[in-house]
Protein backbone atom coordinates (compact mmCIF):
# COMPACT_ATOMS: atom_id res chain seq x y z
CA UNK A 1 0.00 0.00 0.00
CA UNK A 2 1.48 3.39 -0.94
CA UNK A 3 2.06 6.04 1.71
CA UNK A 4 -0.75 8.53 2.09
CA UNK A 5 0.08 11.81 0.35
CA UNK A 6 -3.21 13.60 1.00
CA UNK A 7 -3.90 15.46 4.29
CA UNK A 8 -4.42 13.26 7.32
CA UNK A 9 -8.00 12.50 8.35
CA UNK A 10 -9.10 14.28 11.50
CA UNK A 11 -8.81 11.21 13.70
CA UNK A 12 -5.22 10.39 12.72
CA UNK A 13 -1.77 11.77 13.42
CA UNK A 14 -0.22 13.60 16.36
CA UNK A 15 -2.79 15.62 18.31
CA UNK A 16 -1.78 19.27 18.39
CA UNK A 17 -3.76 22.50 18.31
CA UNK A 18 -4.98 23.08 14.72
CA UNK A 19 -2.38 20.54 13.55
CA UNK A 20 0.34 23.04 14.46
CA UNK A 21 3.95 21.99 14.81
CA UNK A 22 4.95 20.53 18.18
CA UNK A 23 7.91 22.52 19.44
CA UNK A 24 9.97 23.08 22.56
CA UNK A 25 9.61 26.37 24.37
CA UNK A 26 13.17 27.26 23.44
CA UNK A 27 12.15 27.29 19.76
CA UNK A 28 9.58 30.08 20.22
CA UNK A 29 10.48 33.33 18.52
CA UNK A 30 9.06 36.85 18.27
CA UNK A 31 5.56 37.38 16.79
CA UNK A 32 4.58 33.73 17.22
CA UNK A 33 1.72 32.05 19.07
CA UNK A 34 2.76 29.38 21.56
CA UNK A 35 -0.01 27.00 22.66
CA UNK A 36 0.32 25.58 26.17
CA UNK A 37 -2.13 23.24 27.91
CA UNK A 38 -2.99 23.61 31.61
CA UNK A 39 -4.51 20.27 32.68
CA UNK A 40 -5.11 21.36 36.27
CA UNK A 41 -7.19 19.20 38.61
CA UNK A 42 -10.24 20.56 40.37
CA UNK A 43 -11.96 17.73 42.21
CA UNK A 44 -14.83 19.85 43.53
CA UNK A 45 -18.16 19.24 41.81
CA UNK A 46 -19.21 20.28 39.25
CA UNK A 47 -15.71 21.25 38.12
CA UNK A 48 -14.08 17.81 38.29
CA UNK A 49 -12.75 16.88 34.88
CA UNK A 50 -11.42 20.26 33.81
CA UNK A 51 -7.99 18.66 33.47
CA UNK A 52 -9.36 17.25 30.19
CA UNK A 53 -10.09 20.72 28.77
CA UNK A 54 -6.76 21.12 26.88
CA UNK A 55 -7.23 17.83 25.07
CA UNK A 56 -10.88 18.60 24.29
CA UNK A 57 -9.94 21.96 22.77
CA UNK A 58 -7.17 20.37 20.73
CA UNK A 59 -9.51 17.65 19.42
CA UNK A 60 -12.05 20.24 18.31
CA UNK A 61 -9.37 22.48 16.79
CA UNK A 62 -8.40 19.67 14.43
CA UNK A 63 -11.58 20.46 12.48
CA UNK A 64 -9.86 23.74 11.66
CA UNK A 65 -6.44 22.14 11.31
CA UNK A 66 -6.20 22.61 7.57
CA UNK A 67 -5.78 26.34 8.22
CA UNK A 68 -2.27 25.47 9.42
CA UNK A 69 -1.63 22.69 6.93
CA UNK A 70 0.65 23.74 4.06
CA UNK A 71 -0.92 21.01 1.88
CA UNK A 72 -3.95 23.30 1.53
CA UNK A 73 -3.31 26.33 -0.67
CA UNK A 74 -6.73 28.01 -0.62
CA UNK A 75 -8.15 28.09 2.91
CA UNK A 76 -11.64 29.48 3.40
CA UNK A 77 -12.93 30.81 6.69
CA UNK A 78 -15.47 28.28 7.97
CA UNK A 79 -17.87 30.85 9.42
CA UNK A 80 -17.70 33.75 6.97
CA UNK A 81 -17.09 31.64 3.84
CA UNK A 82 -14.48 34.12 2.67
CA UNK A 83 -11.04 33.43 1.30
CA UNK A 84 -8.29 34.22 3.76
CA UNK A 85 -4.54 34.47 3.40
CA UNK A 86 -2.79 32.49 6.10
CA UNK A 87 0.68 32.33 4.62
CA UNK A 88 3.10 31.70 7.44
CA UNK A 89 0.56 30.33 9.95
CA UNK A 90 2.22 26.92 9.94
CA UNK A 91 5.54 28.57 10.82
CA UNK A 92 4.14 30.88 13.52
CA UNK A 93 1.72 28.68 15.50
CA UNK A 94 3.46 26.18 17.78
CA UNK A 95 2.09 23.65 20.27
CA UNK A 96 4.31 23.28 23.34
CA UNK A 97 2.24 20.47 24.88
CA UNK A 98 0.98 20.56 28.47
CA UNK A 99 2.46 21.64 31.76
CA UNK A 100 3.22 18.46 33.68
CA UNK A 101 0.77 17.66 36.49
CA UNK A 102 2.20 17.99 39.97
CA UNK A 103 1.78 19.84 43.22
CA UNK A 104 -0.04 23.18 43.11
CA UNK A 105 3.21 25.01 43.81
CA UNK A 106 5.04 23.19 41.00
CA UNK A 107 2.29 23.90 38.46
CA UNK A 108 2.20 27.61 39.32
CA UNK A 109 5.98 27.84 39.15
CA UNK A 110 6.07 26.09 35.77
CA UNK A 111 3.33 28.38 34.39
CA UNK A 112 5.12 31.47 35.67
CA UNK A 113 8.41 30.39 34.07
CA UNK A 114 6.80 29.46 30.74
CA UNK A 115 4.78 32.68 30.47
CA UNK A 116 7.83 34.81 31.25
CA UNK A 117 9.96 32.95 28.73
CA UNK A 118 7.36 33.20 25.94
CA UNK A 119 6.87 36.93 26.48
CA UNK A 120 10.58 37.63 26.85
CA UNK A 121 11.02 36.81 23.16
CA UNK A 122 7.97 38.82 22.12
CA UNK A 123 5.59 35.92 21.52
CA UNK A 124 2.04 35.36 22.82
CA UNK A 125 1.02 32.47 25.07
CA UNK A 126 -2.25 30.73 24.15
CA UNK A 127 -3.23 28.87 27.33
CA UNK A 128 -5.74 26.03 27.03
CA UNK A 129 -7.57 25.64 30.32
CA UNK A 130 -6.96 27.30 33.64
CA UNK A 131 -8.55 28.62 36.79
CA UNK A 132 -8.83 31.84 38.81
CA UNK A 133 -5.62 31.04 40.68
CA UNK A 134 -3.71 30.20 37.52
CA UNK A 135 -4.87 33.43 35.89
CA UNK A 136 -3.34 35.36 38.79
CA UNK A 137 -0.05 33.59 38.12
CA UNK A 138 -0.16 34.71 34.49
CA UNK A 139 -0.89 38.29 35.58
CA UNK A 140 2.13 38.17 37.89
CA UNK A 141 4.28 36.94 35.02
CA UNK A 142 3.10 39.82 32.82
CA UNK A 143 4.21 42.55 35.19
CA UNK A 144 2.03 45.65 35.10
CA UNK A 145 -0.37 44.12 32.56
CA UNK A 146 -3.95 45.17 31.88
CA UNK A 147 -6.56 42.41 31.98
CA UNK A 148 -9.62 41.93 29.78
CA UNK A 149 -12.24 39.44 30.96
CA UNK A 150 -14.70 37.96 28.49
CA UNK A 151 -17.28 36.41 30.80
CA UNK A 152 -16.36 35.02 34.20
CA UNK A 153 -16.80 36.65 37.58
CA UNK A 154 -15.41 40.20 37.94
CA UNK A 155 -12.36 40.10 40.21
CA UNK A 156 -10.76 43.54 39.89
CA UNK A 157 -12.44 46.87 39.16
CA UNK A 158 -9.40 47.89 37.12
CA UNK A 159 -10.01 45.07 34.61
CA UNK A 160 -12.08 45.58 31.48
CA UNK A 161 -15.16 43.33 31.63
CA UNK A 162 -17.15 42.05 28.65
CA UNK A 163 -20.47 40.34 29.54
CA UNK A 164 -19.41 39.38 33.07
CA UNK A 165 -21.37 36.98 35.22
CA UNK A 166 -23.60 38.76 37.72
CA UNK A 167 -23.58 38.36 41.50
CA UNK A 168 -27.04 36.81 41.50
CA UNK A 169 -29.13 39.95 41.87
CA UNK A 170 -29.42 40.41 38.10
CA UNK A 171 -28.88 37.45 35.81
CA UNK A 172 -29.38 39.24 32.50
CA UNK A 173 -26.71 41.07 30.56
CA UNK A 174 -27.38 44.18 28.47
CA UNK A 175 -24.70 44.79 25.83
CA UNK A 176 -23.98 47.83 23.69
CA UNK A 177 -21.02 46.57 21.68
CA UNK A 178 -20.29 49.80 19.80
CA UNK A 179 -20.16 51.89 22.99
CA UNK A 180 -18.17 49.18 24.74
CA UNK A 181 -15.56 49.15 21.98
CA UNK A 182 -15.12 52.90 22.31
CA UNK A 183 -14.77 52.52 26.08
CA UNK A 184 -12.13 49.85 25.53
CA UNK A 185 -10.06 52.09 23.25
CA UNK A 186 -10.12 54.76 25.97
CA UNK A 187 -9.25 52.29 28.73
CA UNK A 188 -6.39 50.58 26.90
CA UNK A 189 -2.84 51.70 27.72
CA UNK A 190 -0.61 50.55 24.84
CA UNK A 191 2.52 50.84 27.00
CA UNK A 192 1.37 47.87 29.10
CA UNK A 193 1.09 44.20 28.10
CA UNK A 194 -2.41 42.74 27.83
CA UNK A 195 -3.79 39.56 29.37
CA UNK A 196 -7.08 38.18 28.00
CA UNK A 197 -9.26 35.81 30.02
CA UNK A 198 -11.69 34.13 27.60
CA UNK A 199 -14.32 32.27 29.63
CA UNK A 200 -17.02 30.08 28.11
CA UNK A 201 -19.64 31.92 30.18
CA UNK A 202 -19.32 34.97 27.89
CA UNK A 203 -21.71 33.26 25.45
CA UNK A 204 -25.46 33.55 25.84
CA UNK A 205 -27.21 30.65 27.54
CA UNK A 206 -28.85 29.37 24.36
CA UNK A 207 -25.36 28.69 23.00
CA UNK A 208 -23.54 27.55 26.12
CA UNK A 209 -26.12 25.86 28.31
CA UNK A 210 -23.51 23.23 29.17
CA UNK A 211 -21.12 25.80 30.63
CA UNK A 212 -19.98 25.22 34.21
CA UNK A 213 -21.49 28.60 35.07
CA UNK A 214 -24.81 28.88 33.19
CA UNK A 215 -26.10 32.41 32.77
CA UNK A 216 -28.92 34.38 31.19
CA UNK A 217 -28.01 36.91 28.56
CA UNK A 218 -24.46 37.10 27.29
CA UNK A 219 -23.01 37.49 23.81
CA UNK A 220 -23.71 35.74 20.55
CA UNK A 221 -20.89 34.22 18.51
CA UNK A 222 -20.53 37.22 16.18
CA UNK A 223 -20.06 39.61 19.10
CA UNK A 224 -17.43 37.44 20.79
CA UNK A 225 -15.64 37.00 17.46
CA UNK A 226 -15.63 40.77 16.95
CA UNK A 227 -14.12 41.32 20.38
CA UNK A 228 -11.43 38.68 19.87
CA UNK A 229 -10.52 40.21 16.52
CA UNK A 230 -10.14 43.59 18.22
CA UNK A 231 -8.09 42.15 21.07
CA UNK A 232 -5.88 40.26 18.64
CA UNK A 233 -4.68 43.59 17.27
CA UNK A 234 -3.26 44.50 20.69
CA UNK A 235 0.08 43.53 22.20
CA UNK A 236 -1.44 40.54 23.98
CA UNK A 237 1.04 38.67 26.15
CA UNK A 238 -1.29 35.77 26.97
CA UNK A 239 -4.85 34.59 26.37
CA UNK A 240 -6.35 31.94 28.65
CA UNK A 241 -9.41 29.80 27.79
CA UNK A 242 -11.37 28.88 30.92
CA UNK A 243 -14.77 27.62 32.06
CA UNK A 244 -14.70 24.41 30.03
CA UNK A 245 -15.50 21.02 31.56
CA UNK A 246 -15.80 18.39 28.80
CA UNK A 247 -16.95 15.70 31.26
CA UNK A 248 -20.20 17.52 31.94
CA UNK A 249 -23.19 15.47 30.72
CA UNK A 250 -23.82 16.07 27.05
CA UNK A 251 -20.78 18.22 26.35
CA UNK A 252 -18.56 15.25 25.54
CA UNK A 253 -20.94 14.29 22.73
CA UNK A 254 -22.17 17.62 21.41
CA UNK A 255 -18.92 19.54 22.07
CA UNK A 256 -20.88 22.77 22.22
CA UNK A 257 -18.41 24.65 24.39
CA UNK A 258 -15.29 23.49 22.55
CA UNK A 259 -16.71 24.37 19.14
CA UNK A 260 -17.81 27.83 20.27
CA UNK A 261 -14.49 28.70 21.84
CA UNK A 262 -12.29 27.48 19.00
CA UNK A 263 -14.48 29.07 16.31
CA UNK A 264 -14.32 32.45 18.04
CA UNK A 265 -10.63 32.03 18.84
CA UNK A 266 -9.77 31.87 15.13
CA UNK A 267 -10.50 35.61 14.89
CA UNK A 268 -7.94 36.30 17.63
CA UNK A 269 -5.32 34.07 15.99
CA UNK A 270 -5.76 35.69 12.57
CA UNK A 271 -5.63 39.22 13.97
CA UNK A 272 -2.71 38.52 16.32
CA UNK A 273 -0.61 37.14 13.47
CA UNK A 274 -1.60 39.93 11.11
CA UNK A 275 -3.93 38.24 8.65
CA UNK A 276 -7.52 37.13 8.37
CA UNK A 277 -10.96 38.68 8.18
CA UNK A 278 -11.30 41.99 10.00
CA UNK A 279 -14.61 43.53 11.02
CA UNK A 280 -15.28 46.85 9.35
CA UNK A 281 -16.83 48.22 12.53
CA UNK A 282 -13.99 47.13 14.79
CA UNK A 283 -12.48 49.97 16.78
CA UNK A 284 -8.73 49.86 16.40
CA UNK A 285 -6.42 50.60 19.31
CA UNK A 286 -4.07 53.36 20.25
CA UNK A 287 -1.27 51.03 19.20
CA UNK A 288 -2.40 51.59 15.61
CA UNK A 289 -2.51 55.32 16.19
CA UNK A 290 -6.30 55.53 16.30
CA UNK A 291 -8.87 56.02 19.02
Amino acid sequence: MPLRSAPLPRMAGHLSFMRSQPKAIGDVRSDQLAVLGLPFEDTSAPFAGQSLAPRALRETSVYFGWHANPQFSHPVDIDARQDIKTDGLHERLYDLGDISPGSEEAVHAALMTATCQINRVGACALLLGGSDRLSVTVQDALQGCQTVQLGGMPRDARDFHIAPLQDGSDTTCKIDTAAHLVAFSQWRDSTKPLFVRFDLSVFETSLSALCDRPRLGGCDLDTVTQWLSTLGQQSVGAIMLTGLNPTRPGMGVVKVGQRLMVTALLAFIYARLGFGIMHSDTVTSKENGLT
